[in-house]
């Protein structure tokens, strides 16, 4: 009975919590701060959509829901890249243990550029200076099972972002629960991500008026997911795994999400994803899984055509033991 109420209370505080957020959308667009965040750094859930905040899959679900890392039940590590737009690359690393009722998780990421030379009014074809831009952040995770069914996570997140000679540092904070029904295998999940306080360059500019101000601060992109996943069908040849997610940011509309995987021979995944109100409306990917000195290895690819902006490729090599 103890247990059930501990569930009960992180459920209703998890929830109570996002509705603070509640009606900040489409009227906030393009007033957070590390909006890189946002990127799917998965090629596993990108090939779904992004669907993946209910999904147990590997090491890098710490991005999605930090409750979910002690469902994998041993030792599990990812590494993916991806290639986002006009030369932009996104580098992920994640890891993830598990001691009884607990897991412990890292994760890092990093989007980076070549340098680029800056054109000024004077010089429109390239001053001869270059500049550089770069995200990272290292990230610290802890979940746990409080039954055999609901498990509750936490991550904090060290992010920095470097311009020029401008430099913002910040902590963020994720919270998720994971709660498997006990029908089938249907799973519901609740995640809260990139929680944490208004935050901006480092040091002073002059103004206009030649005083020395302070720069600018923004919040973080707090966003809200829900989301719930099953079996939908089976047979000895496949299985398909259906999903559907909720995203509530607070800076931007809600997204609704709908991801496919099926699991063909138990080795090759084959996985869809729908998002509606986002302008990466489809998604594939391709998994491939090898049982491999009792382990399992696993090499995922996604695919995702921007409505504008052209192909997003992810790759991704990820081993659970």
């Amino acid at each position: 009975m103890m247990k059930r109420n501990k569930i009960k209370i992180a459920v209703i505080l998890l929830l109570s919590f996002s509705l603070v957020f509640a009606g900040l959308g489409g009227q906030r667009a393009g007033t957070s701060i590390f909006n890189f965040l946002k990127i799917d750094p998965s090629a596993t859930s990108g090939g779904m959509g992004g669907a993946f905040t209910s999904i147990v899959s590997d090491a890098s679900v710490i991005h999605w829901n930090p409750a979910v890392t002690v469902q994998l039940e041993g030792t599990s590590v990812a590494l993916s890249h991806l290639d986002w737009f006009d030369g932009i690359g996104y580098e992920y690393l994640a890891l993830s243990h598990s001691i009884g009722s607990w897991a412990f998780g890292m994760e890092i990421g990093a989007l980076h550029m070549d340098a680029m030379e800056i054109t000024t009014e004077y010089h429109p074809y390239g001053s001869g200076d270059y500049f550089t831009y770069a995200d990272y952040y290292v990230g610290l995770n802890a979940s746990r099972k409080m039954s055999d069914r609901f498990s509750f996570g936490f991550t904090a997140r060290m992010v920095r972002e470097e311009y020029l000679d401008l430099a913002t540092t910040s902590i963020v904070m994720d919270l998720g629960t994971y709660y498997m029904t006990g029908f089938k295998d249907l799973t519901l999940a609740v995640a809260l991500l990139n929680f944490g306080t208004p935050t901006g360059p480092s040091g002073q500019y002059e103004s206009t008026d030649s005083d020395l101000r302070d720069y600018a601060t923004f919040s973080p992109p707090t966003t809200f997911h829900i989301g719930s996943s099953m079996t939908v069908y089976e047979n000895n040849f496949m299985d398909l795994l259906a999903t559907v997610q909720l995203n509530h940011p607070v800076d931007n509309d809600e997204t609704y999400v709908l991801g496919l995987n099926a699991t063909l021979f138990k080795a090759i995944q084959v996985r869809a994803g729908y998002c509606i109100g986002t302008e990466i409306p489809f998604s594939m990917g391709l998994g491939f899984t090898t049982e491999r000195w009792n382990s399992g290895l696993k090499i995922d690819y996604a695919f995702r055509p921007h409505k504008y902006l052209g192909i997003v490729n992810q790759i991704q090599i990820s081993y659970n033991f």
